[in-house]
């Protein structure tokens, strides 16, 4: 199938070149995910429990931080690992999370509940970044080792959990 004068191939999302080779050389990074999950800040009063019908509350004046870790690579640096997570999985993340929150949290503890505990902490994602090349004949080829990161999200959470 031809537009115009470029060929197009039968695969979706790739045009081939007239003589079916690519220059080659360009380098693209991908985001591969595997966990999210909660995680409770550090810091003064980052946690608070209660009796049924309490209202817990999180001040926001109070500092919390929530660490995480990149494992770079030649590869792949830090920075890569933060902006291509932000395209590939569409959230902004740090390395570190560390500051006041900009809301105060507040949770009634349910009646049915014996206690409950009320939380402030942040989203992590867990994965790996790779680095490709693509050759000349089109193809996108891993190119070193892939960087590893267990990071959170840059917004603060509030989560609460049943104790009782």
């Amino acid at each position: 199938m031809t537009v115009g004068d470029v060929p197009i191939s039968n695969h979706p999302g790739t045009i081939d070149s007239p003589n079916g080779l690519c220059e080659g050389g360009v380098v693209s990074r991908k985001a591969t995910e595997t966990l999210t999950n909660f995680t409770i800040a550090t810091g003064r009063d980052s946690t608070v429990s209660g009796d049924s019908g309490v209202t817990l509350t999180i001040s926001r004046s109070t500092t919390f931080g929530v660490t995480g870790t990149i494992s770079s690579t030649t590869s792949v640096s830090a920075s890569d690992v933060i902006t291509t997570v932000k395209e590939d999985v569409g959230v902004s993340v740090a390395a570190t999370k560390s500051g006041t929150s900009s809301t105060s949290g507040a949770w009634k503890v349910p009646s049915a509940w014996k206690r409950g505990q009320l939380q402030i902490g942040a989203i992590k994602h867990k994965g790996s970044v790779q680095k490709y090349v693509e050759n000349k004949a089109c193809k996108k080829v891993a190119s070193g080792t892939a960087a590893t990161y267990n990071i959170p999200e840059t917004g603060w959470y509030f989560h609460h959990v049943k104790l009782g």
